[in-house]
């Protein structure tokens, strides 16, 4: 049975044959996340739900370690929320939560996406968490603060 498939182009083409696909599945041409269309239907689906290649997305899975998220940041997030920023912490926990969850669905360029929006989250947390501490320690209230502490202390 003849296929159109979407190519990692983003190009259409047909037809192309069973075996033609499986050897794109080899070859990291086709993922589980591949659009594909038996010949003159007109419902797209991805590689995954087609039971034919079952078997083939899992040994292709297996070869491919680069198709994985290397970080997902869920550990810094965690700490620049303690000790940074709250709200663009917070919001990097919830992205590198949502990498986790693509990555187990197969979806790894979302997880890669979602990953990259929890390292942009940590960048910000980190930033305004350091500007913060700048900005306190050049305030007129901390200078003052220091003149009185420097004048109860004993000499």
């Amino acid at each position: 049975m003849p296929y159109k498939i979407i190519g990692s182009d983003l190009q259409e083409y047909s037809p192309v044959e069973l075996e033609e696909v499986r050897e794109w599945i080899k070859e990291g041409r086709a993922d589980a996340n591949t659009l594909v269309c038996e010949m003159g239907e007109k419902q797209w689906v991805r590689l995954r739900d087609v039971s034919k290649f079952s078997v083939d997305l899992s040994k292709g899975q297996k070869g491919q370690s680069g198709r994985v998220i290397q970080i997902n940041y869920l550990v810094p997030a965690i700490l620049c929320t303690i000790f940074c920023c709250l709200p663009f912490g917070i919001a990097g926990i919830l992205f590198a939560a949502q990498a986790n969850s693509k990555t187990q669905q197969g979806d790894y360029d979302g997880a890669n996406i979602a990953a990259s929006r929890a390292k942009q989250m940590c960048i910000l947390s980190f930033v305004f968490g350091v500007l913060t501490i700048i900005y306190y320690f050049s305030s007129p209230e901390f200078q003052e603060l220091m003149k009185a502490v420097q004048e109860a202390s004993p000499r």
